[in-house]
């Protein structure tokens, strides 16, 4: 059973598109659209595109065409055409998920003038009608549009439903959801089960842990909405994967279904973003059960259920050495649990190396998989210092004083920020140790989280 773990280990990150700001670059993948076809998913999100997966675990990237027309793209197949919109943007159509696509024109509303929706949701039904949800802001809207020419919009933009921080704590701003004045409700997402059309959205900002997704459920697409008493169904407010929302549902293997996430970084911009998945459940009356956004080893998708049970053995167990630190950036801040901290090396360190304690009472503890987190300091591909993959060998202590090497990705030519690997064999280890070997010029490597699994 082969298994997955966030944040997802998706390779060649982009630059976030605000950057710079304030002369700092930082990389970004967010607002996931993703679509099942041919037992193939095809992931399109901000900043770049198009990555898929055959076996639901490994991803792959094709530059496609338009590689980036927006923030929150959506993508829909619909009268066997795949069709492309992105926030503000034109529409595009392709008879290949993998594009090329078209430029068929703008939005337009009933009385001719262009029409650009904000976080937009293009929606094929069952009977072959079209739907576009937007909304970015206080509200979600929705307006059919003319399944023929997906270009017109066939009435004016009705609302579906409204931010009700009265009512709904959780929509909220702040990282403790502290201010009932004001909320930012985004990400609209159609998905339809038995009957049922859940109409989703994020909320309360992409900048915060209490970000999450709720859901709307109606018997027809445009409402009326009845509000989904679990929201919100996907939440995480500690831990390495936080602010799980602006997402989407999507079927995968045997019929499951899968929500792929928006999670918070955000250390250099608000925008400073990666991308998580979780398997959704429902409950007998429908409604999607809540969930929290996992940080460990769970089974990929239609090998198993749940995971393997596999916890992090080193989060801050014992003491972290490492050959070296920068200023500020000691080894403890890569088993802490948090995105916003790291362990740096000392730039004259020739062979840097960080060990971890993931034995208790000196008995070895087996390991079987290790998540790596990088970031690449000092990114600034103007001046040379572009992104590239990181080398490294990962070692266990077997014995005391007796290392063998359990992983080799020295000769790594994948860039990964999130890098994700079971280990050939399960080892059991004293200590875990993390050398890095290579890294691309310019650029200090920095490990936000390494965690061994078992």
């Amino acid at each position: 059973m082969k298994t997955y773990c966030n944040p997802l280990p998706i390779p060649d990150y982009p630059i976030g598109r605000n950057a710079p700001e304030g002369g700092l670059f930082w990389r970004e993948l967010a607002d996931p659209t993703v679509i099942y076809e041919n037992r193939v998913w095809y992931l399109y999100p901000s900043c770049g595109m198009v990555w898929w997966s055959e076996d639901f675990v490994t991803w792959r990237h094709r530059r496609m065409e338009p590689y980036d027309c927006g923030y929150a793209p959506t993508v829909v197949k619909h009268r066997g055409r795949f069709w492309l919109l992105a926030f503000g943007s034109n529409l595009f159509v392709s008879d290949s998920p993998l594009g090329p696509f078209e430029d068929v024109g703008p939005l337009r509303a009933p009385d001719g003038s262009e029409f650009r929706a904000g976080d937009p949701m293009l929606f094929s039904d069952d009977d072959g009608c079209l739907y576009l949800y937007f909304g970015c802001g206080w509200k979600i809207s929705g307006v059919e549009l003319d399944a023929a020419d997906p270009t017109r919009l066939l009435a004016d933009p009705a609302t579906m439903f409204e931010a009700d921080t009265a009512n709904h704590p959780w929509e909220r701003m702040g990282a403790c959801n502290t201010d009932p004045n004001y909320s930012w409700v985004e990400g609209a997402w159609m998905f339809k089960r038995g009957g049922i059309y859940y109409l989703t959205y994020a909320a309360p900002g992409t900048q915060w842990p209490t970000y999450g997704m709720g859901a709307y459920k109606s018997r027809s697409p445009l409402g009326p909405w009845e509000y989904m008493r679990t929201s919100p169904f996907l939440s995480g407010r500690a831990g390495l994967v936080t602010g799980p929302g602006h997402g989407c549902l999507v079927r995968g293997p045997g019929d499951s279904v899968w929500a792929f996430y928006t999670c918070c970084l955000c250390h250099h911009h608000i925008f400073e973003r990666r991308i998580g998945m979780d398997r959704l459940r429902f409950g007998a009356d429908g409604d999607i059960l809540p969930t929290t956004a996992t940080e460990t080893p769970q089974f990929a998708p239609g090998t198993g259920d749940g995971g393997p049970g596999w916890l992090p053995l080193n989060r801050l167990a014992g003491r972290s050495e490492a050959t070296s630190c920068a200023p500020g950036r000691d080894a403890v801040y890569a088993t802490d649990g948090s995105m916003l901290s790291w362990w740096q090396p000392a730039p004259d360190d020739p062979a840097p190396a960080l060990t971890t304690v993931c034995a208790h009472h000196e008995v070895p503890l087996p390991v079987a998989a290790v998540r790596i987190v990088w970031r690449d300091v000092g990114l600034d591909p103007p001046a040379g210092a572009a992104p590239g993959p990181f080398g490294y060998r990962v070692e266990a202590e077997i014995a005391p004083g007796e290392w063998t090497c359990v992983l080799d990705r020295a000769d790594s030519r994948e860039d990964l920020l999130c890098d994700y690997r079971e280990l050939p064999a399960p080892v059991r280890a004293l200590r875990v140790r993390l050398c890095i070997v290579s890294h691309s010029p310019g650029i200090a490597p920095g490990v936000i989280d390494f965690t061994a699994f078992g």
